[in-house]
């Protein structure tokens, strides 16, 4: 399938690109729009836990844009990994999100975001504000379907894949400060360190550097 031009004029999407800035600011409503970011971490974590034989107890997503994945791992290996696959895979399917509006497929995305946190939903989260978000995200793009419309669906694929970069790039970004800072406060980095004895300044930059690459091959896709 050709690739077709992700946005009409390139001065679009450096107003998608400034309103993925400038919305995680602003009170509630930036915040609701974070967590899919946050979804998709914690979603990273699950999948790696059960594909390593291990389990996934439970997922919460907070409203402070936080969340948690409870799971129990098989293995050494498999806690490992678990811990490992948040950051890479959210930055990842922000790359995969531009590939697939590139390709035609944005209510293809609009749609598997939707089914992929109803499945969460239905298997793992169940604290108040996370079954709360997921419903009212499910409920507002199947609204969006059904009564806007291209090209307003292709709009809302372009700033769901925008947010994911963007937050992606911050969360990434404030887990290497945390790891300078206060390695104990530093998330999956943290783990990864008790795990195996490697800083977590290390995890850090790693994670960070991924994140770096991931930017520049969108760039890439959208501009080169």
């Amino acid at each position: 399938m050709p690739q077709e031009p992700l946005l009409e004029n390139t001065w679009y999407w450096l107003l998608f690109l400034a309103v993925a800035f400038i919305l995680p600011r602003i009170p509630i409503v930036g915040k609701f729009f974070n967590i899919i970011n946050t979804a998709l971490h914690e979603f990273g974590h699950a999948l790696v836990a059960l594909c390593t034989g291990g389990q996934v107890n439970k997922i919460e997503l907070f409203k402070d844009t936080s969340g948690t994945t409870t799971t129990q791992s098989s293995s050494r290996l498999s806690a490992f990994l678990t811990s490992l696959a948040g950051y890479p895979f959210a930055v990842s399917v922000a790359w995969l999100s531009f590939y697939l509006i590139g390709q035609g497929a944005a209510q293809g995305l609009v749609v598997g975001l939707s089914v992929l946190f109803f499945i969460m939903l239905l298997f793992w989260i169940r604290n108040g504000y996370g079954v709360l978000w997921v419903l009212l995200f499910c409920g507002a793009n199947v609204a969006l379907i059904y009564w806007g419309g291209d090209p307003y669906v292709r709009y809302a694929a372009i700033f769901y894949a925008t947010m994911i970069l963007v937050e992606s790039v911050t969360s990434a970004l404030v887990l290497l400060f945390l790891t300078v800072r206060d390695a104990q406060k530093a998330g999956d980095a943290a783990n990864l360190a008790k795990i195996t004895h490697v800083p977590a300044f290390v995890w850090g930059l790693l994670f960070a550097a991924y994140t770096g690459w991931v930017v520049y091959k969108v760039v890439e896709m959208l501009f080169l």
